[in-house]
C-alpha cells in the first residue's frame, strides 16, 4: 500500500508540530547519567532530572529520538508508565504504547528521516519500602526508560491526518490494534544509577514542579 501525497503531507505536518512542542525540552547531552541506545536505526538518549528517588517521587525524563531510517517513526508521547522490580531494584519509565489504550489513536509526535526530536515525559511512583533499612533491605537503585516506537506508519496516515486537523483524538478502529502492535518496537535504554530515601531531602517534595509533569505510577 502506497502513501499518497496526502498521506505524507499529514505525516510531515504533524512532526513539524511536534517539533514545536518539544522547543522547550532541552538534553545535556554532556550529563555522564545520560541513557541511550539504538536498535536498528533509531537512536535514543535520555536524561533523568532526579538523583534522588523516594516514596511518591517525582519522575521527569528528557529524552532524544534521532531517526536514522529511510522511513518515518513516531512515538506516542502522552503515553507514560511507571513500573518496579523489585528482583533487580529497577524502576522502569515507559514511554509510548505497546498495545492502544481505549478506543482513540494516541496523540503521535512523527519523526521523520533524518530528524531528531526532544520531548519530556513525567510521571510519580509509588514505593513502599521498610522504614528500617537492613543489608537485605531491596531498594530501588537504578530507573531504566523503555521507548516504544511506531515503525510502520503506512496504515496510520489516514488517522494521523485526521489527528493533525482536531483536538479531539480520532478514533481507532478495533482492526488497527493489531496493525498498532505489529508496528511497534520496544527501545530499552541502560539503567541510570539513583539514590533511595525513606523521605525527600529538605527543597525537595512530591508537590515540586517535575511532579506536575504527569504521566503513570504505580
Amino acid at each position: 500500500m502506497k502513501s499518497s501525497p496526502l498521506q505524507f503531507l499529514a505525516v510531515t505536518a504533524l512532526s513539524l508540530l511536534g517539533s514545536f512542542s518539544a522547543l522547550a525540552a532541552r538534553l545535556d547531552m554532556n550529563d555522564p547519567r545520560r541513557a541511550l541506545a539504538r536498535e536498528d536505526d533509531v537512536r535514543i538518549d535520555a536524561q533523568l532530572l532526579q538523583e534522588e528517588i523516594f516514596s511518591s517521587s517525582p519522575l521527569t525524563v528528557t529524552y532524544q529520538i534521532q531517526n536514522l531510517s529511510p522511513m518515518p517513526v513516531a512515538v506516542a508521547d502522552k503515553m507514560t508508565d511507571i513500573d518496579y522490580d523489585p528482583e533487580t531494584s529497577t524502576i522502569v519509565f515507559s514511554i509510548g504504547a505497546e498495545v492502544p489504550e481505549g478506543a482513540t489513536m494516541p496523540h503521535l509526535v512523527v519523526i521523520r528521516p533524518g530528524q531528531k526530536h526532544v520531548l519530556s515525559a513525567g510521571g510519580t511512583v509509588h514505593i513502599a519500602t521498610p522504614n528500617v533499612r537492613t543489608p537485605w533491605t531491596r531498594v530501588p537503585r537504578y530507573v531504566q526508560v523503555k521507548v516504544v516506537i511506531l515503525r510502520n506508519l503506512t496504515r496510520f496516515a489516514s488517522l494521523i491526518e485526521t489527528q493533525m486537523k482536531t483536538s479531539v483524538q480520532p478514533p481507532l478502529p478495533n482492526e488497527m490494534f493489531d496493525s498498532w502492535v505489529e508496528a511497534s518496537d520496544a527501545v530499552f535504554l541502560n539503567p541510570i544509577p539513583v539514590r533511595w530515601n525513606v523521605a525527600p531531602s529538605r527543597g525537595m517534595t512530591a508537590e515540586s514542579p517535575a511532579a506536575e509533569a504527569g504521566g503513570g505510577g504505580l
